[in-house]
């Protein structure tokens, strides 16, 4: 019989049990994944799209071993805005003020979490085009891509439109929720700032304006509100010097 053997099975040579070997080895093996979806993180923070190597590099692991845990950049991306989720829940509780006309309660909504995509930018783009490329490369079901998108839009605009529910039809309700479910998104944000060319604060200013004016536009008895209301740091940069305050 071989040294090392009892009945022709390998024996433990350590006198530590079985279990907590195996233990350790799950252990080690969710904190190396651990620290690759948080080298990713970072780097989306930074303004970077992580590849797996580069975050391999950052986490201080072997491009080998981070790609035994993530096949593609994909998933890599996936992880890390799931990870990132984790730390967002305000992002699905939307807090807003008492008063119970809607045109502002949309316009509250609409600068409160706009305002939060735009705080976490680089993450939300990430998301975006991971979200994107996963719906059109056949590699996964289409509803693996809309899962990473968790529509928080969703929860503001229940929120808003809250004391009004009685004085619209279902027809129009829903006309208005998904037309604010247009104003109130990363997509739109994305759109002025990238195509059109505004600046962040502008941006979710025509936002709120769009917002508002749908509003008044589905519910009635609101008093109209005809142009964007902008931002206290938008009416000062747009003040001309001297000009007396109002």
């Amino acid at each position: 019989m071989r040294r090392g053997s009892h009945d022709g099975k390998p024996m433990s040579t350590s006198s530590e049990p079985v279990s907590e070997r195996v233990n350790e080895r799950v252990n080690q093996k969710e904190r190396t994944r651990r620290a690759i979806v948080a080298a990713a993180a970072d780097l989306i923070a930074a303004g970077v799209i992580p590849t797996v190597s580069r975050a391999a590099e950052e986490a201080l692991v072997s491009t080998a071993t981070a790609y035994r845990y993530f096949p593609d950049q994909q998933s890599l991306i996936a992880a890390a805005a799931a990870d990132a989720r984790a730390g967002m829940a305000d992002w699905s509780a939307p807090q807003l003020s008492s008063t119970s006309d809607p045109v502002e309660r949309v316009d509250e909504a609409t600068r409160v979490l706009v305002g939060m995509i735009h705080q976490r930018e680089p993450l939300v783009r990430a998301i975006m085009g991971t979200s994107l490329l996963r719906s059109v490369d056949g590699t996964s079901p289409r509803t693996d891509a809309t899962a990473m998108r968790p529509g928080f839009r969703r929860n503001w605009i229940e929120a808003a439109l809250e004391p009004c529910k009685g004085r619209m039809s279902k027809k129009n309700g829903r006309l208005l929720t998904l037309a604010l479910g247009v104003c109130i998104s990363s997509e739109a944000l994305v759109a002025l700032e990238d195509v059109m060319g505004t600046e962040p604060d502008e941006a979710i200013d025509v936002l709120a304006w769009m917002a508002r004016t749908l509003t008044q536009a589905i519910v009635p008895t609101v008093e109209p509100h005809s142009s964007p209301s902008p931002s206290p740091k938008a009416a000062r940069a747009r003040r001309k010097p001297g000009a007396p305050r109002r």
